[in-house]
């Protein structure tokens, strides 16, 4: 029988309802607003002054965003070559390895990211006027996300790993 895993529940529900739609709408606010600046740069004597700095906070936002949908669905850069060299015990071990980093590294970003928040708080982007919280926001977010993914990960492995010696017992 297979074995509910929980992590991946509440990450399907995240991912599909809040962050897959959220990396979709930045991504084309960011086209939009840099098709607003090419276009007044061509056609008028200046561009709206404020399609600089948003570009930049949808490019900020729609990069990490689309980081964490990239790691949850395995299609980030890797070394599949010298991987498949490896027997499946050793990329086993090797999987939970990277996993642990993951969590590690995404505990730290959201950890420093808030950290980051209470010095920036009173900061205001120079032509929006916004508080430059708003900017700083998906730092925390993007490590609360890889934490998320690396425990659905982990979880997966550890229940692939019990389920392949279960196999192998009877």
């Amino acid at each position: 029988a297979e074995t509910e895993q929980a992590m991946k529940k509440v990450n399907d529900l995240l991912f599909k309802l809040l962050l897959e739609p959220a990396v979709k709408i930045t991504g084309v606010l960011l086209l939009l607003v840099i098709t607003l600046q090419i276009f007044g740069r061509t056609f008028m004597s200046t561009p709206p002054s404020w399609t600089e700095e948003m570009s930049r906070f949808f490019f900020l936002w729609y990069s990490f965003l689309a980081c964490a949908v990239t790691l949850r669905a395995k299609q980030h850069l890797g070394l599949d070559y010298f991987y498949r060299k490896f027997n499946p015990k050793f990329r086993h071990g090797l999987d939970m390895v990277i996993q642990i980093l993951v969590l590690v590294f995404g505990a730290y970003i959201a950890f420093y990211g808030i950290q980051l928040l209470s010095i920036v708080t009173r900061r205001k982007a120079p032509i929006t006027g916004w508080s430059m919280t708003f900017f700083y926001l998906v730092l925390p977010i993007m490590g609360v996300l890889f934490v998320l993914i690396a425990l659905e990960h982990l979880e997966e492995l550890v229940l692939s790993h019990k389920n392949a010696k279960e196999g192998s017992a009877e």
